[in-house]
This record gives C-alpha cells, structure tokens and sequence, in this order.
C-alpha cells in the first residue's frame, strides 16, 4: 500500500497552544497521543507551566525559538536549548516544571506525547534524556537537511532514546525537492506537520500549519517540496498493542494502572506542596 494523506487537520488554538490530537481522535495514531505547537510573541519575561503530573506517557520537547528549564520530582534538572529534544518518560507517576525563556520575546516550540509500552516501563521509573542541537545528527543530501531528534535516518541515529520504535524527524526541503525516507518495518502510524511552504505526497497536498495524518503503512516516504521548498516535522511510529484510557494528563492501558497514576501524582503533590517554596 502507497503511503497517503488520510485528514488534514488545522488544530485547536487555546491560548498560545495548538493542538492537533486529542481525546475525540487519541487513538487513531497510537502510539502518538498529543502534538502540539506553542508559539508566542512579545513576552516581556518568561513563560511557561508551573507543576503538573503525568503517567503513563512520554513527553518530547523541541522548541525551535527560546530556551526550556526543566524541572521534576524525580531529581532530573536541565536546560534544554533551542534546537535541541529533551524526553521524559512518566512511568508510574511524576510531577514536572516547564520555563520557557523567549529569544527576544518570541517562543516557538514543540511537544509530543507517546504511550508507553504496558510492559515494566509505563508502571516503572521517570526516565530523561535530551540531545542538545549540536548532538542531534543532521543529514544532508543536495535538496534536504533532516534533523533525527528521535529514532534514525539514513543510518544516523539520535542520541536521545525511547522505549517505543518511532522516528520523530525535522525536515528541511530545498524549493522542488523531494525528500525520501526509508520507514522502519512496522511503522505504520505517522503525520507530517508543515511549519512553512507546502509539500505534495502521492498527489496529496499539505499547506503550511496543517498536520496531514498518514495512512497505516510501513512503505517508504517520498514528499516534494513546493516553489518555496518546505519546513517540516515527521513523525512515524509502530502502534503499540494496548488499551488507552485517559485522564487527559495520564494515559493507561487499563482503568486500574490510570488509578494507581493517579493516586502517585496526588501523592507526589501533597508532597511537593508541603516542600518549603517548592523546591525538590
């Protein structure tokens, strides 16, 4: 089967958030649970999430325009820079912080959400790790430069590593250029999210701030790029063989493992709230 452009989707904008998975479609791109695009302009300081629980799942940041102080209850502390990809994975339940610091008064960032696997490792520990931009392999071709935040690409790997097969790419793509990928076995779930320009794939066509959603098929990628070229995020994966309840912020592979999430975060709060000015 011939990949192809399933939807489109524009998004839902709250606030300087848009979201392009929710709970209405949160199954359709397992293991893909969450994108969403934060963009914000004229800040006269920092921004950014105070802290907030999650279990079950894994966040992976990629701000483009400022930089992201990170911040959790299981010790893990960083500074993630512009250009660079940073995943937590929640496990069984963890409380984390988020500051975003502007590059004069602009932010333009990325996170994505993936499930984790029902084995020991969405009931088990936090685990971190980020790939600053300099350590993020990049590679090049005459039409295209494609940045491996996660997973790999032409034989290049990402230093940052995730329990769930996925390939989580940033794409630069010359004006006409097609830009090809070889997909790893088994991963049939994916979308493309067009940040400028407009790319074709298989005589569908994906305008600027869309997220095309691919059909199920672990054939191979060829997208070309329009007259202006085209920036672009892809993101492939293998569906993971699950239940998924939700709670919004956790997500689970059976009522009693989101309960028992659940009840670590209210733990893991109670806690912090009883910490002197918050500090871990």
């Amino acid at each position: 089967m011939s990949r192809s452009i399933l939807e489109i989707r524009n998004g839902h904008q709250h606030g300087p958030i848009t979201s392009f998975i929710n709970q209405k479609n949160v199954k359709q791109l397992n293991p893909f649970v969450l994108w969403d695009h934060f963009q914000t302009e004229g800040l006269a300081g920092t921004t950014g999430f105070g802290f907030h629980g999650h279990s079950g799942v894994a966040t992976i940041s990629y701000p483009v325009i400022g930089d992201i102080i990170h911040e959790d209850t299981d010790g893990n502390k960083g500074k993630l820079e512009a250009g660079g990809v940073q995943l937590m994975a929640s496990g069984a339940g963890v409380l984390h912080k988020e500051t975003v610091y502007p590059n004069q008064g602009v932010t333009d960032a990325f996170q994505l959400w993936t499930l984790l696997p029902q084995d020991e490792v969405e009931m088990g520990p936090v685990s971190y790790s980020l790939a600053q931009k300099e350590q993020a392999p990049v590679v090049t071709t005459p039409v295209s430069k494609t940045k491996i935040l996660i997973g790999q690409h032409s034989g290049a790997f990402s230093p940052a590593k995730h329990s769930v097969d996925i390939a989580y790419l940033e794409v630069n793509i010359t004006p006409n250029g097609t830009w090809q990928h070889a997909v790893e076995k088994g991963q049939t779930s994916g979308f493309i999210y067009v940040r400028s320009g407009e790319i074709s794939l298989n005589k569908n066509l994906l305008k600027a701030n869309h997220l095309g959603v691919l059909n199920q098929s672990d054939d191979d990628l060829s997208l070309t790029a329009g007259d202006s070229g085209a920036v672009i995020m892809v993101a492939l994966g293998q569906p993971l063989d699950q239940s998924i309840i939700s709670s919004g912020s956790s997500m689970h592979s059976s009522q009693e493992r989101l309960n028992l999430g659940s009840h670590n975060i209210q733990r893991l709060t109670k806690a912090l709230d009883a910490t002197p000015n918050k500090a871990i």
